[in-house]
């Protein structure tokens, strides 16, 4: 049975979707991302299965207008006129992505309908003005805020998914606990479970030959930092403890950006994108993650934690897409400009 949403959920929800909680004074790492508004040039017909591509295509997927002709993209400099971001914030930093930065601070909401309330979150109208032909504009979409660089964002094999670091916790000293039944384990108290997220394989080091305690393929399907426990995806098929091995690992893939890419990835901790499949890559799951640690300029990790290994291509997450309906609009001279209000809505 499907719950309802009664108006004051709706405009909850609708609050976070787009980001208008910048009236706080500090966004957390667990707060959404401003959203940038996007332009694409691909003939897309709107759909569920909607994805960002590298090249200019007609399958279904999104791709921005960096020339006339749908020749050059991702890792290239736009020749339309097509903007860089510009900053709205002092705290954040998303320069490095085409399109419109937009201020979750300036979104309003209105109530309408009859019978049954209609919530909409309206942001006002927004100009892209053009130096030069772009051919022709089917419509816009909306995508989670991230700093990718130019030579990163889009561009095909530009990141690497390889296996990260075993994760240990618990040792004799300072136990990790699991009761034979209960769907958790409790980490050592002295431990912390900031390093672990959802989907992170986990195994239990048994010792002097006792049975092994957790099942092999179990993940990591919950956290909860405050209790330290870890919900898992199989019950504890035997009682972890001193005697029969206090010790459980986590297993999960890195991100890595490539050398000669660019010298960083730009990424924090909290910003969404969306991973695809390199050229090279068959076992990497293709879906929206959130960058869960950041070890430097050049790794970092992802809840859920990602898995396979091989090629990628990192781009920004979409969020919310229109084609125009009156469109596609020719942008052909120097001055030319498509004018966007948005409208986001829930019933």
């Amino acid at each position: 049975m499907a719950l309802l949403v009664p108006v004051i959920g709706e405009i909850e929800s609708l609050r976070y979707l787009v980001g208008a909680n910048n009236h706080v004074a500090t966004i957390a790492e667990t707060n959404p991302r401003n959203l940038i508004l996007k332009l694409f040039s691909s003939n897309t017909a709107i759909a569920d299965s909607n994805v960002p591509s590298a090249t200019f295509n007609t399958l279904g997927d999104f791709y921005e207008p960096y020339n006339s002709t749908g020749t050059v993209g991702y890792g290239t400099t736009a020749t339309t006129g097509y903007p860089l971001c510009v900053n709205n914030r002092t705290d954040q930093n998303y320069s490095s992505n085409y399109g419109i930065l937009l201020n979750g601070s300036r979104w309003t909401y209105a109530l309408s309908g009859t019978g049954s309330t209609i919530t909409t979150f309206s942001y006002p109208e927004q100009t892209f003005t053009f130096t030069g032909a772009a051919g022709n504009i089917y419509g816009y979409y909306l995508t989670r805020a991230t700093n990718l660089p130019i030579l990163v964002h889009g561009v095909v094999d530009a990141a690497t998914v390889g296996v990260g670091t075993v994760i240990s916790k618990g040792n004799d000293s300072n136990p990790t606990i699991g009761v034979l039944g209960n769907s958790y384990i409790d980490i050592a108290p002295a431990g912390s479970v900031d390093d672990v997220t959802v989907g992170m394989g986990v195994t239990h080091v048994a010792l002097h030959g006792n049975p092994i305690g957790i099942a092999t393929g179990t993940t990591v399907v919950g956290v909860d930092r405050a209790l330290k426990r870890v919900y898992l995806s199989t019950p504890v098929q035997q009682n972890i403890q001193v005697a029969t091995g206090s010790t459980c690992n986590f297993s999960f893939s890195k991100v890595s950006v490539k050398a000669g890419s660019a010298s960083t990835h730009g990424l924090t901790a909290g910003d969404v994108l969306y991973v695809a499949r390199g050229t090279s890559n068959t076992t990497t799951t293709a879906n929206v993650y959130t960058v869960h640690t950041v070890y430097n300029a050049n790794e970092f990790t992802t809840t859920p934690a990602i898995d396979g290994t091989g090629n990628a291509t990192l781009y920004s997450s979409i969020f919310y897409a229109e084609r125009f309906t009156n469109g596609p609009y020719a942008i052909q001279n120097n001055g030319d400009q498509i004018k966007v209000t948005l409208n986001v809505s829930l019933e």
